[in-house]
């Protein structure tokens, strides 16, 4: 369950995931252009409730956690969250193969005057040992998101690239008809909330080709080797 996805859940959890082949966050993510090792992917309880509340100083150093402002206007806690900081610092991760970031503008990155590196969360799960990282470079659709992954999943085999694939998927949201979209929903076996849940997306949108549109699949890219 998503509440159960907390800070303290994920650092007793650290063993496990140092021996995971695939790693895949859906969640919130947050790029922090000012001090990017506080740029961070949110977990359960991170996020304050109240919106629009005033929230502390700004920081005068990355080595101070403060609130971090998302998008939404809400205040993400780096202190519960998964931040780039610690991807750096606690991750091991050398036999993972891959780690999706399904979230917003978590391939964002940012360079400073002291090093002729990009800092951003693919270089820190790379750094941790990650073979690959897919990232999103702005904000994403959720309903497009999910039918992306589910595409992306099927044709990452284990001849293909994660690059390959993730362009394979891409190239088949971009120009599936409504048609074929119907048929290849019928194929995945959802269950009847997310059959519904798509029923009702395609009634609001009754484009011959629902996913033509960059917005549903362009954010998305792959980083590694």
């Amino acid at each position: 369950m998503k509440q159960q996805a907390t800070k303290i859940a994920f650092n007793e959890n650290l063993k496990n995931l140092s021996n995971a082949s695939y790693i895949h966050f859906s969640g919130h993510g947050v790029f922090n252009f000012d001090y990017p090792l506080l740029s961070l992917l949110a977990l359960a309880d991170s996020i304050e409730s109240t919106v629009g509340a005033v929230p502390p100083c700004p920081p005068e150093s990355p080595e101070t956690p403060r609130y971090v402002t998302m998008r939404s206007g809400r205040k993400a806690n780096p202190e519960k969250c998964l931040t780039l900081r610690e991807i750096f610092a606690d991750l091991e991760l050398s036999r993972c193969n891959l780690v999706t970031l399904s979230a917003c503008e978590t391939g964002l990155t940012s360079s400073t005057e002291m090093t002729d590196e990009y800092i951003g969360l693919p270089s820190g799960f790379l750094y941790a040992g990650s073979m690959n990282v897919v990232s999103t470079l702005w904000s994403v659709d959720d309903f497009g998101t999910a039918i992306l992954m589910i595409k992306f999943y099927q044709e990452l085999q284990p001849e293909v690239s994660v690059a390959v694939a993730l362009n394979c998927a891409q190239n088949w949201m971009r120009a599936v008809s409504r048609e074929d979209f119907e048929v290849w929903v019928k194929s995945l076996n959802l269950d009847k909330k997310s059959r519904q849940s798509v029923e009702l997306w395609l009634v609001l949108y009754p484009e011959e080709q629902p996913f033509s549109h960059p917005k549903y699949w362009a954010a998305f890219c792959a980083t590694g080797y």
